[in-house]
């Protein structure tokens, strides 16, 4: 089948054909064509639409088995449409775990023609930080890399050996880096207004201390690590020492790190509370120059759909997380004077593909067809109308939004959002 995608503004760094309008012909789920006057049976008008190569997810929660009342696998691909992603990378805190190869085996078995699901399985036993899981059989089901997800790697002697393991087939460690006992019982960052609000906060020496282990660790175990969530202006430096000295080291960011901060928490929305918390606006700024540097590799949706019995709680009971794979690309609109579009697309896109091992998608002839269509102007109301997801912990729930996913081109067929 061939599909004609028409008059499509083409964003893709890596293209030859970046920042023209031109028309896409699409063949048997490859760019067969790139130029002016193609013809097709089957035409996409996507005249005032940007094309960009389909965004890939690092790290969301779909909450199936187990939580499926917050989100399930079904919902949380559509939500993953609607933002404009073919692909996501679920992490292992279900119920139960996902730390055996059935369980990997579950997840991939549930992947659609419009978005594939790849599986971050468990580096330890229940997420527990004891006992390490069976890493090789876990990669030979399918796992594209291994972590406790929401729960930072404590146990110095589990990630030593984790790293090891890993290095037998090049696989992919990834860490939240924060101090179990610096953040206990946190509810936002230290400082100045977490005082002001009356709320024990989590002093920004708790991510970088798990930094400064976990890159002693790598630098005598060898392997691949990545950071996910960075927060603070000093874990922003330490990635950037760590990479100067060769270390195989990666970095992301939550795209609503990017947003907001410890200020915004002054009317104790909960939908605003969030792991790691919203840190000072140095530490948001150093954030984004940490991306337009290259210092931190990819953007994370870091969806994490929570019901009304977790949220709608005073704040310090609430709790933390923030669904946003709808959002993504209207947030990254709302950026765009201080992170050009470009790069944040880039960091969405190869980003995450390269941080993998994965292949790189782009725009142009011979690439696999994995292509989000985004109208850069339309206006639109976030709530129950257009929200695939089970939940609405997002802040900018009930809200007016400029720009929108149109829809999804992957293994040749669109997915158009309505």
């Amino acid at each position: 089948m061939k599909t004609l995608l028409a008059n499509a503004r083409i964003m893709d760094v890596h293209s030859k054909y970046h920042g023209e309008t031109l028309d896409i012909l699409v063949e048997d789920g490859i760019i067969s064509a790139v130029g002016k006057g193609l013809e097709s049976k089957k035409v996409i008008d996507l005249k005032g639409k940007v094309v960009t190569p389909a965004f890939f997810d690092l790290f969301a929660h779909f909450n199936e088995p187990g939580f499926e009342h917050k989100e399930n696998l079904a919902s949380g691909i559509k939500s993953a449409l609607f933002g404009g992603f073919s692909d996501v990378c679920l992490i292992p805190n279900t119920h139960p775990v996902i730390d055996s190869k059935s369980d990997v085996g579950f997840i991939r078995g549930r992947s659609t023609a419009g978005v594939e699901l790849h599986v971050i399985a468990a580096v330890s036993e229940g997420c527990l930080g004891e006992n390490l899981t069976e890493i090789l059989d876990l990669e030979d089901a399918g796992a594209v890399a291994f972590s406790d997800g929401l729960s930072p790697i404590w146990n110095t002697e589990l990630l030593l050996k984790a790293l090891q393991y890993v290095q037998k087939f090049d696989g992919l460690i990834i860490n939240r880096p924060k101090d179990v006992h610096l953040s206990q019982f946190t509810h936002m960052h230290e400082g100045a207004m977490s005082t002001s609000l009356g709320l024990k906060g989590e002093p920004g020496i708790s991510e970088e201390i798990a930094i400064k282990r976990d890159l002693d660790i790598l630098k005598y175990a060898g392997g691949r690590l990545h950071f996910s969530h960075l927060s603070t202006a000093r874990g922003v430096e330490l990635i950037k020492a760590a990479k100067k000295k060769g270390l195989q080291v990666t970095a992301d960011v939550a795209v609503h790190q990017l947003l907001y901060t410890e200020e915004d928490l002054i009317d104790y929305d909960s939908n605003l509370k969030s792991d790691p918390p919203f840190r000072s606006e140095r530490d948001r700024k150093a954030l984004i120059k940490g991306l337009k540097e290259g210092i931190i590799d990819a953007i994370i949706s870091s969806h994490q759909p929570q019901d009304p019995e977790s949220k709608e709680l005073e704040f310090d009971l609430a709790s933390p997380g923030l669904m946003s794979l709808p959002t993504v690309y209207s947030d990254l609109l709302a950026l765009q004077d201080e992170l050009p579009l470009e790069i944040a697309v880039q960091r969405l896109t190869s980003g995450p593909r390269a941080i993998l091992g994965l292949p790189e998608v782009k725009v142009e002839e011979g690439s696999t067809a994995k292509l989000a269509v985004f109208d850069p102007y339309q206006v639109w109301e976030f709530s129950a109308k257009h929200n695939p997801s089970r939940s609405n912990n997002a802040p900018k729930y009930g809200q007016q939004l400029t720009g929108k996913c149109f829809g999804v081109y992957n293994q040749g067929t669109f997915f158009q959002n309505k």
